[in-house]
């Protein structure tokens, strides 16, 4: 029988303001295109967020926050880890200093959100349904805090291995079964399959002739910091018979 204890979470103990520090970064060496383009499918899908009750679901550091509050939407990051929390409250503070934005920072669970019923216009939920034991306990939640009409957006590692690669991950899914999971507390629900195998491969390979320097990443991340164009937001929409990828991103209304 699975256990129903959450596996320990100690990301930010280990990376510290990791995800935060990497977004803001100019330098190509420590930038990282791949995490900025799972923001930028989320706030593609999400569309015209002026003025928008969104709450960032898991909000982390805050990067994701801090991308909604500044495009004007009304944001309220949840955020269960302590440490995560602390990092997104001070990470918001340097960067709206005549305080213009509106966001707001909740220490929660996200299998009992502490807001009403029919609250937010948008629920995002970037790369957390991974870390779950009862991932449909959070949907459960999600579904009751969304309006009427509302949509859901999530992203989440394509399922490549038996066991998750990544030891903060209890589980990772299938496109398949990611939408089966879905459907059962939303209608609409999509699914799109972001971050092509190819781009990840020449992000992630280490040449050997260069002392395994990743000299692809920072080709990439030049690529983003300099002119804007990131692969990893290269839109699909048929795929192949052999492409491959690394992310989905799913969504649903209710």
């Amino acid at each position: 029988m699975k256990s129903s204890v959450e596996k320990k979470f100690d990301k930010y103990e280990k990376r510290g303001n990791q995800n935060w520090e990497q977004m803001m970064s100019k330098d190509f060496r420590f930038f990282n295109a791949y995490q900025q383009a799972r923001y930028g499918w989320i706030v593609r899908f999400a569309g015209d967020l002026r003025g928008k009750k969104i709450l960032d679901l898991g909000c982390g550091g805050g990067s994701l926050t801090y991308i909604l509050a500044k495009a004007g939407a009304e944001v309220t990051g949840v955020e269960q880890e302590g440490l995560g929390l602390q990092f997104a409250k001070e990470n918001l503070m340097t960067v709206d200093r005549d305080k213009n934005w509106k966001y707001s920072f909740v220490q929660a669970s996200a299998y009992e959100l502490p807001f009403e019923k029919d609250y937010f216009d948008t629920v995002v939920n970037c790369e957390v349904i991974e870390h779950l034991e009862n991932p449909e306990k959070m949907l459960q939640e999600v579904a009751r805090v969304l309006k009427k009409g509302g949509k859901f957006i999530l992203t989440t590692p394509y399922r490549l291995t038996e066991v998750p690669q990544d030891p903060n991950h209890v589980k990772e899914y299938f496109p398949g079964e990611l939408e089966a999971m879905l459907k059962k507390y939303f209608s609409n629900v999509g699914i799109k399959l972001t971050h092509h195998m190819f781009w990840r491969a020449f992000y992630t390979y280490p040449v050997r002739l260069y002392k395994r320097r990743p000299l692809g990443k920072w080709f990439v991340n030049i690529l983003v910091l300099l002119f804007g164009w990131n692969p990893f937001m290269i839109d699909h929409a048929t795929p192949g018979k052999f492409d491959v990828f690394s992310t989905i991103c799913a969504w649903g209304s209710n």
